[in-house]
């Protein structure tokens, strides 16, 4: 028996419920030899979920998101990666949008670590400013050198985790990131999307780069993390 007929066997076990007419002990019984057959084939219950007819959708902030100082650019990569998405921006009416394609469950929690993380370097901005006064002629560049800071610092963090989960996978897990990564192209191809990589210029400060990387130490990603194959799992 290979690996889909035994998802689709065990996925057939847990529809044996009592709403669709079995008995409880029935119920118990079916529940009892799912899970044997999930920890004998070690069948995760996101590989239950995630079938190889389980297609990619694009996933854009809301009309009326703003990023002033680009922060949302500087993460949107490394945010993208840990979560097994492809990201750009598009340009919507006078301003540019992150967008993402990946999963559902995984384009829903990169919009949230996006939106998270950028709101974190924000508000550390504002007290970076408080505290060292920087004069106004400065304080663009300063602010600059702090974002850029804060992303590669919080970038190289998500990226080691990564790294650390990639390393830690079985070769289910391996297969299933590679289920995944074939959903999202497919949906990338049908969209006649293609993304290409780009930069943002302008001069920035080096005591507000440095300060960046002190706040990117700090950033937490959210809610407690743990999983199967993963270092970081955000509930």
């Amino acid at each position: 028996m290979n690996r889909e007929k035994i998802v689709e066997k065990i996925k057939a076990l847990l529809n044996k419920t009592v709403d669709n007419g079995c008995s409880e002990e029935e119920m118990g019984a079916a529940l009892d030899k799912a899970r044997a057959f999930m920890d004998a084939h070690e069948i995760t219950e996101d590989e239950l979920r995630l079938t190889k007819e389980e297609k990619a959708v694009l996933r854009s902030e809301p009309p009326d998101s703003l990023d002033p100082h680009n922060i949302k650019f500087h993460l949107m990569g490394p945010v993208a990666r840990f979560c097994n998405c492809q990201v750009w921006q598009k340009r919507r009416r006078d301003t540019k949008v992150v967008e993402f394609c990946g999963l559902q469950s995984d384009a829903r929690l990169a919009s949230w670590l996006l939106d998270t993380l950028a709101q974190f370097v924000q508000a550390e901005i504002v007290r970076h400013l408080m505290e060292t006064l920087p004069p106004k002629s400065e304080r663009r560049r300063v602010i600059a050198g702090f974002v850029q800071g804060g992303a590669d610092r919080i970038g190289a963090r998500l990226d080691a985790l990564r790294d650390q989960s990639v390393a830690a996978a079985t070769s289910n897990g391996r297969e299933l990131v590679l289920v995944k990564n074939a959903a999202v192209d497919a949906k990338m191809k049908a969209c006649g999307i293609k993304v290409t990589g780009c930069c943002l210029g302008g001069q920035t400060n080096d005591a507000g780069y440095q300060a960046g990387l002190s706040a990117g130490d700090r950033a937490s990603f959210g809610r407690p993390v743990s999983g199967h194959n993963a270092t970081l799992r955000l509930k």
